[in-house]
This record gives structure tokens, sequence and C-alpha cells, in this order.
């Protein structure tokens, strides 16, 4: 088996090295999965070229294939990495988890899926079409797993504790949590597939049934951690 093919079956990029314009190779790899990121989710793996990314990344599509060995191990790599990026968003949450009461972790994980809304939306629109073309990779499935674990759990450890304290009515947590999370997923796809609904406007109405259920008030989230959370999530091409 050539080394290219054992680079697209481990899902690396190859050796890092200078390339021809300069810059670190760990920087312009990010940099290039971005744009495919962007592409992918805009027109689809089908329309979507080697060419057309490589011309978006501002890099000869050479450089691309020396990463990537196809187009198809491209798209493994962009979703893995929308995928991660979307897990360091909820690892920021461990901070608020730690320090906030159990109303303000949750409202604070809403404000940071508020924020996260352009990359949810262009991670989900990677994850149906990965779905529906059939593919099952085991390292894309376990990154798919441990986000949705984590989100899922976040979300009832601070439903449960806040049931213990009596800030919350007491409710069946585990449902409630993945509730929450899948109709998230649902109004991340409704806003992406119908532009006239707003998104964050949703997940804020999201919100407030949320705690209307949980017979507590959706106070505003304070300004200073929702700034730091922005510095833990790279931005990436609309």
């Amino acid at each position: 088996m050539s080394k290219r093919n054992v680079r697209a079956l481990k899902g690396r990029p190859g050796p890092l090295r200078k390339g021809a314009n300069g810059g670190e190779p760990r920087v312009r790899a990010a940099d290039m999965l971005s744009h495919a990121l962007g592409l992918f989710a805009e027109v689809g793996f089908a329309n979507a070229t080697v060419k057309a990314i490589a011309k978006a990344a501002g890099v000869n599509p050479a450089l691309i294939y020396y990463y990537y060995a196809n187009k198809e191990a491209l798209f493994v790599e962009a979703l893995r990495y929308a995928i991660n990026m979307a897990i360091e968003g909820q690892d920021g949450m461990g901070i608020i988890e730690r320090t906030a009461d159990p109303a303000a972790v949750i409202r604070f994980w809403f404000e940071k899926n508020r924020q996260l809304a352009s990359p949810l939306s262009q991670m989900l629109k990677l994850m149906i079409e990965y779905r529906t073309a059939g593919r099952r990779i085991p390292a894309v499935e376990k990154l798919i797993s441990q986000f949705y674990d984590a989100e899922v759990l976040l979300l009832a450890r601070a439903i449960r504790r806040g049931i213990k304290i009596g800030q919350f009515r007491r409710v069946d947590v585990d449902r409630t949590a993945i509730f929450v999370s899948t109709h998230l997923d649902g109004l991340v796809v409704s806003a992406t597939v119908r532009p006239a609904v707003n998104m964050a406007r949703s997940i804020s109405h999201l919100e407030r049934v949320l705690f209307d259920y949980l017979g507590a008030a959706a106070e505003a989230v304070p300004s200073a951690p929702v700034g730091r959370l922005q510095h833990t999530v790279p931005a990436t091409r609309s």
C-alpha cells in the first residue's frame, strides 16, 4: 500500500513541511480544511472540486493532494475538523460548569450555540451527507458519538444538579437532555433549508421552552464568559 493511501486511511496529513509559499504547515493544513469545509457545506461533496477548494484557499491543488489522497479523504478530514471545532466549544464549557450555578451553565451552553451557529450548520450539512452516502469510517463515527455524548451529558449534569439544589422542578433528566440536543439539531437544519428562519432567535425560543419546563427563568448570560469562549473556537468560512 502506498504512503498516500496509508495517510488517507489513517485520516492524517502527510509529513509536515514548509509549503512553497512559506508558513507553518499545520496552519496551512487547517486553512485548507476550513475552506474545504465551507465549500463542501455550500455545494455538497459531488459538486465541490479540489481545484475550487485550492483556489479558495489560495494554494496549488498539488499541495492538497500532498496532504490528502483524494477528495473523499479531504471530505473526511473536513468533517473531522468541523466536529473537533464543535468539541473544542464543548471543552470551553468545563470552566463554566465548575464555577457557575446549573441555570447559568445551561444559559451559557445556549449562548455558545448561538455563537457557533455557522460552523454548527456546516458540521450538520457534512454529517447528513456523510450518512446519506453510506460512509462508515470508525474515526469519524467516534468523533460524532463523542460530540453528542458530551453535549447530552453536560445538559443532564446541569439539570440534575439544578433539581438537587431546588433550582429546577423534578423532570426525567436524561430524556430532557436528549430532547434539547435533538431539537437543537432540528433548529439548525431548519434554518439551513429555510433562509427566513433566524437560527439565533430559534435557539433562544428553545432555551425559553426548556427553562419554562424546568420552572426557572432564562436570564441573560454574563458577558465575560461569552467573550472567553469566543477565543476558544477557530473562525470558519460561512
